[in-house]
């Protein structure tokens, strides 16, 4: 039985899969999460268990995982808790990118992605901390704001 001052009841998912795809039909991107709950009186979503793949045809591949994340209904943004990490596997043989961090502000449509707590980031023998940072997932660009110390080995 529900009270008179109950809100809306949401809908969950387990095992939820979402899938974007570029102008020729190709997947570029999935997201995964272990559970989903739709918070109905914030029109938004809860997930848990976030792993997001990114595939764009001529780029390198990505993946972003968290413990957990909320986004608006539409996926259009993605804001990712608790040890986040994001990994790349480029294609030419570099070294991979790896970025550390409590929490990711991610928008899946333009592969961006943004930070304002502190970040640990390893680029090849390369490493990095700071607070905050910017990162483009299709251009390969990252933008570390302030506080930054680093370890550059030959």
């Amino acid at each position: 039985e529900r009270g008179e001052d109950t809100g809306p009841l949401g809908y969950y998912i387990l095992g939820a899969r979402f899938s974007r795809t570029d102008e020729q039909g190709r997947v570029t991107s999935r997201i995964f999460a272990e559970r989903l709950d739709e918070l109905p009186d914030d029109q938004r979503l809860q997930l848990t268990g976030v792993k997001i793949e990114h595939h764009p045809a001529d780029d390198a591949a990505w993946s972003i995982s968290a413990a957990t994340a909320t986004s608006a209904k539409d996926v259009s943004q993605l804001d990712l808790l608790g040890n986040v990490e994001v990994r790349s596997t480029p294609a030419d043989g570099s070294g991979p990118w790896m970025i550390h961090s409590d929490a990711l502000n991610f928008w899946p449509q333009t592969s961006k992605a943004e930070s304002r707590t502190r970040v640990q980031a390893r680029i090849g023998d390369w490493k990095f901390d700071a607070v905050g940072l910017r990162m483009d997932l299709k251009g390969e660009t990252l933008e570390l704001e302030s506080e930054v110390h680093g370890t550059l080995l030959p």
